[in-house]
């Protein structure tokens, strides 16, 4: 399902590039109303569409990972902790059955055992 996604957002990606590539954007970093009031002269940047699609793309990319990394990073943690807790319930039952077998064949030992001393007193 992940897969088919990231799959699904990298065509919709490329899809975009391709059908803006010949388009510009223009950015104004520095409008020239502020500008005035600063004495400095407007700033303004100018993209190709495709570029400013793609590093929306990135930065949309990036805050994700920062945005879901505490996230992922502490369920991992909280699965590894459960995983070592069954592995320890599976540890102690298997050395719970092995003391039982023990048990069983003391038991085995001593009957028999109680029979041939029975058998000989006859």
């Amino acid at each position: 399902m992940q897969k088919s996604i990231s799959i699904l957002a990298t065509l919709i990606l490329l899809f975009l590039l391709i059908m803006n590539y010949q388009d510009t954007a223009g950015i104004t970093i520095l409008s020239s109303n502020i500008a005035q009031v600063l004495k400095v002269s407007p700033h303004t940047l100018t993209l190709n569409m495709a570029l400013y699609t793609f590093i929306i793309f990135i930065l949309g990319e990036i805050s994700a990972i920062f945005f879901f990394a505490p996230v992922y990073t502490s369920l991992k943690e909280k699965f590894n902790a459960y995983k070592r807790e069954l592995e320890k319930g599976s540890i102690s039952n298997t050395s719970a059955e092995a003391k039982i077998q023990v048990l069983e064949n003391k038991i085995t030992v001593l009957e028999k055992a109680l029979n041939d001393a029975l058998n000989n007193n006859k």
